[in-house]
């Protein structure tokens, strides 16, 4: 009995062994879990630290980048600046020299050549507008001036007509069709010699072309060459009854070109010719242009009309002013006077304003 009652202690005693000790292994578990879990929100918080340091210096790169990027535009903004500057310069100098050139002493004359540059395109274009703004211009004033205002303008102003022909010659460039070639090719046809009045005939080209064949004298504005003589075309250093043929070939300008051909009438022989050529779209009223000019002592002969740019009229000098014409011309000159606020026979021709 004592023997099973110490063998039950025994057990008792082992059993609260094994028990102590399994908790003790308990708390060791407990204790490793802890210090894993505690290890586990150390690497944690590191990679956090970690990863908040590289966010910070992508951010920053990113930064710096911006910067450096916004710097290089504003570079790039001001070269662009400084060769918009450069271009409008050179644009502006071209402006002056195109229409005010400046004299050139020889002693800079080779330093400037060795220095020159190529022209652009874009210089080119400037100047081809500046040269065509400027003839419109000369050419809208010469319509719109009296004769004896644009003879004292361009006389002070010898430029201002070489100017206005530059342009003009750049212009007949383009038309399909000369009336001066025209008259040229009727008159070298005429086998008598023949003393021949050219009015407003600009470099004087039908002189260079048919000196050989007629006695032809050259006016105008300006004497561009030494076949010209320069004075107002209504008032001819012309004696009266001298002339076998007047030209008027598109130079029935100004206010007052009625006046060009009362003085044409005037140094005309009688029976002498009178040829026009004219720009189409001046002509508001082909008759009443016709019965204009009729009117101060002519009768037409014939007119072209097959070209669609210019008419060509011929007329003759009447052999004498009969009672019959001068009522006729009084009767005219009352209705005409009537009807002053009608449109004239000729329009000048005027630009669109650009």
């Amino acid at each position: 009995m004592k023997k099973e009652i110490n063998k039950d202690n025994n057990n008792n005693n082992n059993n609260s062994k094994n028990n102590n000790k399994n908790n003790n292994n308990n708390n060791n578990n407990t204790n490793n879990n802890k210090n894993k879990i505690l290890k586990k929100n150390e690497n944690n918080k590191s990679l956090k630290v970690i990863s908040s340091n590289t966010n910070k210096n992508i951010l920053n790169s990113f930064k710096e980048e911006k910067i450096e990027n916004n710097n290089n535009n504003q570079l790039l903004i001001q070269k662009q600046n400084r060769e918009r500057e450069d271009i409008t310069n050179e644009e502006d100098d071209e402006k002056y020299n195109l229409w005010n050139p400046k004299p050139i002493s020889s002693s800079s004359t080779s330093s400037t050549s060795s220095k020159s540059l190529e022209t652009t395109e874009l210089q080119n274009e400037m100047s081809e507008k500046l040269k065509g703004s400027r003839f419109r211009w000369l050419n809208e004033t010469l319509y719109t001036s009296h004769s004896k205002e644009a003879f004292k303008e361009f006389s002070e102003d010898r430029s201002l007509f070489d100017q206005y022909h530059s342009g003009f010659k750049s212009q007949v460039e383009s038309w399909p069709i000369n009336p001066l070639d025209l008259i040229i090719e009727d008159l070298s046809s005429i086998k008598q010699r023949k003393r021949i009045a050219d009015l407003g005939c600009g470099e004087a080209k039908l002189a260079e072309r048919l000196q050989h064949k007629h006695s032809i004298q050259s006016f105008d504005l300006v004497a561009i060459n030494e076949r010209v003589t320069a004075c107002d075309i209504s008032s001819l250093p012309l004696k009266n009854e001298s002339i076998d043929i007047a030209v008027f070939c598109l130079s029935l300008m100004g206010t007052n070109f009625i006046d060009f051909i009362v003085e044409a009438e005037r140094i005309l022989v009688k029976g002498g010719l009178l040829k026009i050529a004219e720009i189409e779209s001046r002509i508001t009223d082909i008759n009443a242009f016709t019965n204009e000019i009729q009117q101060h002592g002519f009768n037409l002969i014939k007119k072209n009309e097959k070209n669609q740019y210019f008419t060509l009229f011929e007329f003759s000098k009447l052999q004498k002013k009969d009672g019959q014409f001068m009522k006729s011309l009084k009767q005219y000159q009352k209705l005409k006077k009537q009807q002053s606020n009608h449109d004239p026979v000729l329009k000048p021709c005027l630009y669109k304003k650009r």
